[in-house]
């Protein structure tokens, strides 16, 4: 049936519309999917249970009366959407394509609504968010990995090559997460695997490239971990060191975690993860800073007792094909570049790469 179209990675050519419950969608979505739930949880717990232990018949009733009181939420926002982006298909979704997309979107349409639905649905996509994550390594760009220290802005320097139209591949953000055991701070909700999953693979679609600039990262960040085959490929890339003098990273260590909302959350969960691994005064004299608002001693204590020791092994396990002083972001950002076009791209076109 023509309505019935099948996933496509189409980067803005699309709006996915969930009709799956709030839990379910949270769990896993399409990524920039709204959620218009035709049965929210209770809702669909109850229409189980009768389902289960009753009849379909009234199953389906007690579903169609739920989903009917919803229908103007569904017309307003359709409305809406078309008026803004009346180029954009506007595609429903629900667990497999069957019953609640196909329902909701032949209703539309008889009201001369143009949508369509997912054929196979949410469970189609993940399909392809699988295949693509458990291909070969072969199969992925060549990683260019951002090493260095904590603080010494591997973030950002990233996030300039990409203002730049580099290709980039943003472990952290998709999960919402910087990596470390105070990596909650400054991110928002925490991520689900399959929400982490459909990031990568959303970011991945948009590189056209033979390289691809990475973060370097443990497999785990926060609750998440990187697919495997795509992590052994960032493993055997191209690893460049960025340095910037102590100073420097305590203060935009600073800068990056002091103001995030939920610094102080952040610290009193994280910190006592950190403290098996450190010295007993140590950790009472770093709690005893942050509780005085003494955030240079603090900070500054930290990476030199605790994240320069412990991440330095890791530094010097790699072989780095260059070394780049972090002195303001962008100026790295540029210097990386410079490399990138003078060096590294005739050596990438070589057998060994």
């Amino acid at each position: 049936m023509y309505h019935a179209i099948p996933y496509t990675f189409e980067k803005d050519q699309a709006i996915y519309i969930d009709v799956r419950s709030e839990s379910e969608f949270e769990n896993g979505h399409i990524p920039g999917a709204i959620n218009l739930p035709i049965l929210y949880d209770a809702e669909r717990h109850e229409v189980g249970l009768i389902y289960k232990n009753a009849s379909t018949d009234e199953a389906k009733r007690i579903g169609l009366k739920y989903g009917s009181e919803k229908l103007h939420i569904f017309y307003d926002t359709l409305f809406q959407l078309k008026t803004e982006h009346p180029n954009k298909k506007i595609i429903f979704y629900c667990a497999r394509g069957g019953y609640r997309s196909r329902s909701i979107a032949l209703l539309l349409r008889s009201i001369d609504v143009p949508v369509f639905w997912l054929q196979g649905g949410y469970k189609a996509y993940r399909t392809e968010v699988l295949s693509l994550l458990n291909r070969p390594e072969s199969d992925f760009p060549h990683f260019i990995v951002l090493n260095g220290l904590t603080g010494v802005g591997k973030t950002h320097v990233l996030e300039s090559l990409k203002r730049d139209g580099q290709p980039v591949l943003d472990l952290e953000g998709a999960a919402n997460h910087k990596g470390s055991n105070l990596g909650t701070i400054g991110t928002n909700e925490r991520q689900t695997t399959q929400n982490f999953e459909n990031q990568i693979y959303q970011q991945l679609m948009q590189i056209d490239s033979k390289y691809c600039f990475v973060e370097s990262e443990s497999r785990r960040i926060g609750q998440v971990m990187v697919p495997k085959n795509l992590f052994m490929k960032m493993q055997s890339g191209t690893f460049i060191l960025l340095f910037a003098d102590e100073a420097k990273r305590v203060n935009w260590l600073i800068n990056d975690y002091v103001g995030a909302e939920n610094f102080d959350d952040g610290i009193r969960t994280g910190m006592p993860r950190i403290k098996p691994y450190i010295d007993p005064q140590l950790y009472s004299d770093l709690m005893q800073a942050f509780e005085r608002s003494d955030y240079e001693y603090f900070t500054k204590t930290l990476l030199i007792r605790h994240y320069d020791p412990l991440y330095k092994k890791s530094i010097d396990s790699h072989r780095h094909a260059e070394k780049f002083e972090v002195v303001d972001y962008d100026q790295c950002s540029n210097q990386i570049q410079n490399w990138l076009t003078s060096t590294f791209l005739s050596q990438l076109d070589q057998p060994n790469h």
